[in-house]
């Protein structure tokens, strides 16, 4: 099969499944964009080797309080490059750190993914667990490891997506996935050409190659993990997260470059509605005295909390991975059972 024809058919399938998806289709003009959209992105998906960049900024709003962090263009909280045979990525972790006040210079953890292993470096955060011991805790410690993914596999396959996946979406399969997720479109520059749309936080998972139930079920599991939940029931926690994935909305701008490739994917999500879900949920503050719990309800309620993200692009066919550092240092069965504790 021809690539021209591939990428027509990539584009007609995108169109089709917009235009028959559940849940709030779009009228004939954004069906009419997504083809438009489909079409630029056509030579995306045919894209194998790139780099790419995230920013992210936050505004969390509780109790009276704002933390608020604007998107760092300039300084990156992670950066990777992708080929087929390998993917890397690096880290900023004084950069998420900074996005809620704290200052942590030059600490970054590298990891290195391929089909059987996965290479991390997490030596520079040692002065971080040397300040505060107990802040690293599970298979995340100082140093240069790795992870067997076959064992992994054999072991439990369904953390596999959420262990092996690329940490920021692949390129050529959300080419054709993005626009098939959009519910409203508008194109709104031609130089560069930019459209503007929105999605529900559900589709925008599965767009970009993730599972909104093992998503929620992880939010879920986080809040509990960190006491934030109260112990509620994981599973009533979890429904409760996927009923607002569902319906919560996403604005997202997506630009396309001269060469016809997408090169910066830009999401605003509203998350304010999960912490309210949370405080409804028929069992939330279960362990806690009535006043306690009524105060802990009024404090999710309260919350608002606003995320964006940028991602950019730049596909490239001569760039190349480089190479992970050699270890012989097995930390397989410390992430199994963290994230199966996780779970």
């Amino acid at each position: 099969m021809g690539a021209r024809f591939r990428r027509t058919l990539a584009a007609s399938v995108a169109v089709a499944l917009l235009a028959t998806g559940c849940g709030g289709g779009p009228d004939d003009t954004s069906v009419n964009t997504i083809g438009v959209l489909s079409a630029a992105l056509a030579d995306t998906a045919e894209a194998s080797n790139y780099r790419v960049s995230l920013s992210a900024g936050v505004t969390l709003k509780m109790a009276g309080a704002e933390i608020s962090a604007d998107l760092g263009e300039q300084a990156p909280l992670e950066v990777g490059v992708v080929t087929p045979e390998r993917e890397y990525y690096r880290f900023d972790v004084g950069a998420m750190w900074g996005l809620f006040s704290l200052e942590l210079d030059d600490a970054a953890f590298e990891m290195w993914i391929d089909d059987e292993r996965v290479v991390f470096d997490i030596s520079s955060i040692q002065r971080l667990v040397d300040a505060s011991p107990n802040t690293i805790q599970g298979p995340s410690v100082p140093g240069v490891s790795f992870m067997d993914l076959t064992a992994i596999d054999a072991d439990s396959p369904e953390l596999m997506e959420a262990v092996a996946g690329a940490s920021t979406p692949n390129l050529s399969e959300m080419a054709v996935s993005m626009p098939a997720a959009l519910i409203t479109i508008e194109q709104t520059s031609t130089d560069p050409l930019t459209f503007v749309g929105t999605t529900t936080s559900a589709r925008l998972i599965q767009a970009q190659g993730g599972n909104v139930e093992a998503d929620a079920r992880s939010f879920a599991a986080d809040f509990n993990e960190f006491g934030l939940g109260s112990s509620t029931d994981l599973d009533e926690l979890t429904e409760a997260i996927l009923q607002v994935y569902e319906t919560n909305m996403v604005e997202v701008v997506i630009e396309v470059d001269k060469r016809g490739l997408l090169s910066v994917l830009w999401e605003k999500e509203d998350m304010s509605g999960l912490f309210g879900a949370i405080a409804e949920s028929e069992n939330f503050g279960a362990g806690l005295s009535e006043e306690e719990r009524q105060e802990a309800v009024e404090l999710f309620g309260s919350v608002e909390i606003v995320k964006e993200t940028r991602i950019t692009y730049e596909p490239d066919a001569h760039i190349e991975v480089p190479v992970p550092p050699s270890t012989a240092e097995d930390h397989t069965e410390e992430w199994l059972e963290f994230f199966n504790n996780s779970w």
